[in-house]
C-alpha cells in the first residue's frame, strides 16, 4: 500500500490535474489558489491571536515570551512537516525555556501530538468548502455542522506524519456523500497543492501543543515563571 501511495499516487494525481485543465481550462485552478491562501492566512491568524489570547486569559501571563520562544518550533515543524519529528524540540523548549514541568510535558505533548489537531481540523473545513464549491454543491449550515464534527473526529485519529491530515479529508468527504467525479478532482487538487498550506497547518498544531502545555503547567502550579520570562 505504501508503495502504491508513494510511487503511483503522484502520477495518478498528475494525470487527474492534466485532464482537469484540458476539460475545464485554467479557470478551474483559481479556486485552488484561494484555498491555499485562505488556509495559510487562517492558520497564521490562529497562531498569533487565539493561542496568545488563550494563554493570557487563562494564566494572566504575558504571551509575548511564548510567541518568541515557540517561533523556532513552528519553523522546524514547517520544515519537517511532521509533528512527531518536532516533538523533541517542542519538549526541550517547553521545559527549558517556557518553564513547564517535565512530568506534565511528557504527557501533554505526546498526547497533543496525536489528538490536538487544531490546524488539521481548520484545514479540513476549508478544504471541504473548497471542494464542494468547485463541484457546484450547495453548502448549508447543517452540512458545515456535520463537516465540523467529522473533521474533529478524523483529526483526532490522524497520525503525526506528513500529508496524513490531507489524506483524511477523503474520510470527511465520504461522510458527507461527496463522491462525484468533480469532488474527486477537487480532492486531487488539494492533495497536489497541499505543501504550503500543510506547512502552516503543522505550525498551528505544534504551537497549540506548547500553548496547552503552558496552561496545564500553570493550572497545576508547577510552571516556573522565572524561566518563562527569562
Amino acid at each position: 500500500m505504501n508503495f502504491l501511495i508513494d510511487k503511483i499516487g503522484p502520477v495518478a494525481i498528475f494525470c487527474m490535474i492534466t485532464r482537469t485543465l484540458a476539460v475545464y481550462g485554467i479557470e478551474y485552478i483559481k479556486p485552488t489558489l484561494v484555498w491555499i491562501v485562505t488556509t495559510i492566512v487562517v492558520s497564521l491568524v490562529l497562531v498569533f491571536t487565539i493561542y496568545p489570547v488563550g494563554i493570557f486569559l487563562t494564566t494572566r501571563l504575558n504571551p509575548i515570551p511564548f510567541v518568541k520562544k515557540t517561533l523556532k518550533i513552528g519553523l522546524f515543524a514547517a520544515a519537517t512537516n511532521s509533528s512527531a519529528a518536532t516533538l523533541p524540540l517542542n519538549t526541550k523548549t517547553c521545559t527549558e525555556e517556557l518553564g513547564c514541568s517535565k512530568e506534565i510535558s511528557s504527557f501533554v505533548l505526546p498526547t497533543g501530538m496525536t489528538i490536538n489537531m487544531n490546524g488539521t481540523t481548520a484545514m479540513h473545513m476549508i478544504a471541504i468548502t473548497f471542494i464542494a464549491t468547485a463541484a457546484g454543491i450547495d453548502i448549508k449550515p447543517s452540512t458545515l455542522a456535520i463537516a465540523a464534527f467529522l473533521s474533529i473526529c478524523t483529526a483526532m485519529g490522524t497520525p503525526a506524519i506528513p500529508v496524513a491530515g490531507t489524506t483524511m479529508v477523503y474520510v470527511v468527504m465520504t461522510g458527507l456523500g461527496m463522491s462525484s467525479e468533480l469532488c474527486m478532482i477537487g480532492y486531487s487538487l488539494v492533495l497536489a497543492m497541499n505543501y504550503l498550506p500543510g506547512m502552516a497547518v503543522i505550525t498551528l498544531n505544534v504551537i497549540g501543543d506548547a500553548a496547552t502545555n503552558v496552561i496545564v503547567s500553570f493550572k497545576e502550579k508547577v510552571l516556573n515563571k522565572d524561566v518563562y520570562y527569562k
